[in-house]
């Protein structure tokens, strides 16, 4: 620059290298920089306990490291994580502003040797295919998952709380007391004081099931036994309960936590409580739309309703940013109305929408993420859930399903790939709603744990 040029002031000048260092830092994704502090933190453990200094580390360093990750046995270090750890450090050597000891030529005729000791991981060390069929299996579990036993009992203290109970009344009820036909409870009540007398309570049926006291007693009824004696003790989400007299105060806990947590009056909770659990409904959602739009953990993860458009023949998701889109050109992604009310993605996401608004309100839900946590008294949070409770949520309905496999976050992704390759969609289609760049990326993620499947020799006659 020329000396009668303006020099930038040291105010501008800060905020110019804050920008600048922001833009570097947003050159890898949040995840991908957690990854790689996780990976560099091993590293520097391991030359510390080979008295090796770690930065800037020699590439000879780096391939004792790799050498003694892959070992000599078969349990040693896939190719890929190898691959992975080169990729940390050379970043960390790069921020740290020295030559990244991975790009020296050495350590790619290493790295080619180290194929022969360190293979890729075999299909049966992959995540299993969720295909269709069993996707089917785990979404008719969810339908059929019955109401909440705590929901159902809490549901009845805020209906007799409504009607005018107190804390210590509710305590004290007894299923004797409850006269229950198809149109009122009849509730008697008696007096804690000793001498006084009692009195009755009439709840008629409300027009709205939802709203309606008898309902809430039959269910709870049913649920309870007819050997019970108390109507409101503990009692755990199996149904389990202890038939023994409560006080006050545990009564009172109940009213306050689903106050805390689901809000509105006293109505709003009661049409809350006894459906369809909170999580399933997100669960379903999570795991349908995840299948159909082949979508990976951290695309769930952040996406908002806001990017989620609703139209007649199914909904528009609008990725902004994926691992094949660093910097967030954005692609939308088609998700048409399923078949069956059972497996459509659509009707699953508007269900869980629809009770992520009457909790959270309708006004709040286009800035909040999809998918958020659900608290264990029924709270759904405003924090999008975590890729690795995304995992966690396909391995448990899964398991609660009774189908084995070795299953993830990467199950959904592998499984509408593979179960597309089986019904024999072309390729470069399924690559089209995957996202995939190539196809030969692609291929890598079908599924081929039957070698019978869709073979060619059945074609040719023999």
């Amino acid at each position: 620059m020329g000396a009668s040029e303006p020099v930038a002031s040291t105010d501008e000048l800060s905020v110019l290298i804050a920008r600048t260092a922001q833009l570097y830092s947003d050159g890898i994704t949040v995840s991908t920089r957690q990854t790689y502090a996780r990976r560099w933190k091993l590293f520097t453990a391991w030359c510390v306990s080979k008295s090796l200094c770690p930065l800037p580390a020699d590439p000879e360093t780096v391939m004792l490291y790799l050498a003694d990750a892959a070992g000599e046995r078969s349990d040693g270090a896939a190719l890929a994580t190898l691959r992975g750890w080169v990729a940390a450090i050379n970043r960390l050597h790069v921020e740290a502003g020295y030559a990244p000891p991975g790009d020296d030529p050495a350590m790619a005729m290493f790295l080619r040797t180290l194929r022969r000791v360190a293979p890729p991981r075999s299909p049966s060390e992959q995540v299993t295919a969720l295909r269709i069929g069993f996707l089917r299996e785990v979404c008719r579990r969810l339908d059929d998952c019955p109401a909440d036993p705590v929901e159902l009992r809490d549901r009845v203290v805020l209906c007799l709380h409504r009607a005018g109970l107190s804390d210590g009344a509710i305590a004290r009820l007894r299923w004797e007391d409850v006269v229950l036909s198809t149109r009122r409870v009849v509730i008697r009540v008696e007096s804690a004081r000793a001498g006084h007398s009692g009195h009755s309570v009439r709840i008629g049926a409300h027009r709205n099931r939802s709203l309606c006291a008898v309902s809430a007693f039959q269910q709870w009824r049913d649920v309870s036994g007819a050997t019970a004696e108390w109507v409101v003790t503990p009692v755990d989400r199996h149904g389990a309960r202890e038939d023994r007299p409560w006080r006050a105060k545990p009564v009172f806990s109940i009213r306050r936590s689903r106050r805390e947590s689901l809000g509105g009056d006293v109505d709003h909770r009661i049409a809350l409580l006894g459906g369809v659990p909170s999580e399933v409904l997100r669960d379903k959602g999570l795991l349908l739309l995840g299948f159909a739009g082949a979508f990976r953990r951290p695309d769930l993860c952040q996406l908002r309703w806001s990017d989620i458009t609703f139209k007649e023949r199914g909904a528009i998701v609008r990725l902004r940013r994926s691992k094949t889109d660093p910097e967030g050109h954005g692609v939308d992604v088609g998700i048409p109305n399923g078949t069956s009310d059972l497996t459509c993605p659509v009707t699953a996401l508007r269900r869980w929408r629809e009770r992520v608004g009457l909790q959270l309100g309708a006004d709040a839900v286009p800035d909040l993420p999809c998918f958020t946590r659900v608290g264990r008294a029924g709270r759904i949070g405003i924090e999008p859930l975590s890729t690795s409770s995304v995992t966690s949520i396909v391995r448990r309905r899964m398991t609660e399903a009774g189908i084995d496999g070795r299953w993830g976050g990467r199950s959904l992704r592998r499984g509408f790939i593979s179960t597309a390759a089986d019904l024999g969609v072309p390729l470069e289609d399924i690559a089209r709603q995957s996202r995939h760049a190539t196809l030969d990326s692609l291929v890598l993620y079908i599924s081929t744990d039957d070698p019978l499947r869709n073979n060619p020799v059945s074609q040719l006659g023999i």
